[in-house]
């Protein structure tokens, strides 16, 4: 008896070395991109949202761009993402990743307002 509890303590042991190897494989890695949902974006986008005279342009829809509704600022902040972080202009070729990712029915929904999932934003960070 005193043997059968000895291996089974000691097989519990080793699959529980071999899961907190494979945890920080992940931590380290961050093959799916995890990070910044869990411990928020802080330093994730380095975009610029200001003028050559200094002038803030977040939430502008120069360039053809759109700005953000409050739903989406909201769903941003939820996300632990700062809202003036994000660019205020969408390029031609951030727009085709965008369309690439959802597709465009979802794209010009979100463009009219429409607040985009967690999964979705995921899916599109690249394009960022």
């Amino acid at each position: 008896m005193k043997h059968l509890l000895n291996q089974i303590f000691v097989t519990l042991g080793v699959i529980f070395f071999i899961l907190i190897i494979i945890g920080t494989y992940f931590f380290i890695t961050d093959p799916y991109n995890l990070k910044p949902l869990m411990f928020g974006s802080d330093g994730v986008f380095n975009t610029q949202n200001a003028n050559s005279d200094g002038t803030d342009t977040s939430g502008t829809s120069a360039g053809g761009g759109f700005s953000l509704s409050e739903p989406q600022k909201q769903a941003l902040v939820s996300l632990g993402i700062d809202p003036a972080r994000v660019p205020a202009s969408v390029t031609a070729g951030q727009e085709q990743c965008f369309v690439g990712a959802l597709g465009e029915a979802r794209v010009e929904e979100i463009r009219n307002g429409a607040v985009p999932n967690p999964i979705e934003f995921a899916k599109t960070k690249g394009c960022i």
